[in-house]
């Protein structure tokens, strides 16, 4: 199998991928003669609203010549209910030529939002990883900080948005880090008071670079910056907030962040053990952490495996079988984010992407298929479920370059 555009689709299908090519409206493009023609031949509003003139005027000339009273109330009759359709009939035609051009603009309005979606997402973690390049774990601790705070947000029944939303967003927690000087930042050494009270301004540093955002990304990393260093018990940083008045997004990274931060190794420590890490976070419920939810990441670190800070590696089927499912539902919600995660995280676990084509994208395509034609999903869907489906193997073909 080859690509998803030539490979084994629907007829209806391949014209729609070949027809999304952005081309003018108006131009001669895939489909754009057919439907040129179709135009031309569809008798127009006005056609057929002179056919109603032309049905009442001949009504108002048989009653002048009979010359009868009721005859002439006949045809004054005919010619206004022969003007009302036409009015009727302009008016619909015109409806419907709106809500077309409408429901084309959205459509294209659409299209752009998830290539929009994507490279904020882009942006943010390149955004992070700068920030985390001046401490001592680059990509690492990012990378993990989100995956922590989207599964403890999972296991609390967050919506699926706001999960997807804090694994992007939670990355960003100590961007305001970029105001803190190296010689404190980096210093292989416990703190002075003056030089940890400089380190505390990071919070309302990374709010006041990342707030009044129109990115809900960002907005959120505004929020989690500012009150990821709150404490249960009030007595944290920079606005001593206490317990549910601490926005749960902060409450989140917070667990996932002090998780992360023992069991990683600084200039001034060994890492800890996950087992004594456990131990030590779970003497502060009640003080540093939201009980509920550091008993909900205890069970998300229970159904991690002995080691919760690395992915357990399955076999390769059940990889694609997963992969299979998530992007399966991306393309059904029309999530270009979770879509290119899926296969990301596929590419990370040490499927090929050529695999990737073959077992995951091609089978998720024919399934959207199946479900437009079962009328599960409508057409703009599948076109949606398109148009990520070619964004992804755009980007999958550059890594296979890039690899040589």
């Amino acid at each position: 199998m080859t690509t998803v555009e030539d490979g084994a689709q629907s007829h209806k299908l391949r014209a729609l991928l070949g027809g999304s090519t952005g081309e003018p409206s108006g131009q001669d493009g895939p489909g754009g003669g057919a439907a040129s023609e179709r135009q031309r031949r569809r008798p127009g509003p006005r056609r057929r609203g002179a056919a109603f003139l032309a049905l009442a005027a001949l009504a108002g000339v048989a009653a002048a010549i009979e010359g009868g009273l009721a005859l002439v109330v006949l045809g004054v009759l005919a010619l206004a209910i022969a003007a009302v359709a036409a009015g009727w009939l302009l008016g619909d035609d015109s409806r419907k030529a709106l809500q077309s051009e409408v429901d084309e603009r959205n459509d294209d309005l659409r299209r752009a939002l998830s290539e929009l979606e994507i490279a904020q997402a882009e942006t943010v973690r390149r955004l992070s990883m700068a920030v985390e390049f001046r401490d001592e774990d680059t990509g690492a601790h990012i990378e993990r900080i989100g995956r922590f705070s989207m599964l403890l947000a999972e296991a609390a029944g967050m919506s699926p948005e706001f999960c997807r939303r804090i694994g992007h967003a939670a990355p960003l927690h100590d961007v305001g880090k970029v105001a803190i000087p190296d010689a404190i930042l980096l210093k292989p050494g416990s703190l002075t008071p003056e030089e940890r009270t400089i380190v505390q301004t990071h919070a309302e540093e990374g709010h006041r670079l990342l707030r009044g955002s129109s990115s809900s990304i960002l907005d959120m990393g505004a929020t989690i910056a500012l009150s990821h260093h709150e404490r249960w018990d009030g007595d944290g940083y920079p606005r001593g907030l206490a317990a549910e008045d601490i926005p749960i997004e902060g409450r989140i990274v917070a667990i996932a962040d002090v998780f992360d931060a023992l069991t990683s190794h600084r200039v001034y420590r060994k890492a800890f053990s996950v087992e004594k890490a456990v131990e030590m976070m779970l003497d502060q419920a009640d003080r540093h952490f939201d009980p509920t939810l550091l008993y909900k990441f205890m069970e998300v670190l229970d159904s991690s495996g002995t080691d919760a800070r690395t992915r357990e590696r399955s076999d390769p089927s059940s990889l694609l079988a997963g992969a299979l499912e998530i992007y399966t539902d991306a393309m059904r919600l029309g999530d270009a984010e979770l879509a290119e995660e899926a296969i990301a995280q596929a590419i990370e676990d040490g499927i090929a992407p050529e695999t990737l084509k073959d077992e995951v994208l091609a089978p998720a395509m024919h399934r959207i298929e199946e479900l437009r034609e079962g009328g599960e999903i409508d057409l703009d869907t599948e076109y949606r479920a398109v148009s990520i489906t070619r964004r992804v193997m755009a980007t999958m073909n550059r890594y296979m370059l890039a690899r040589g």
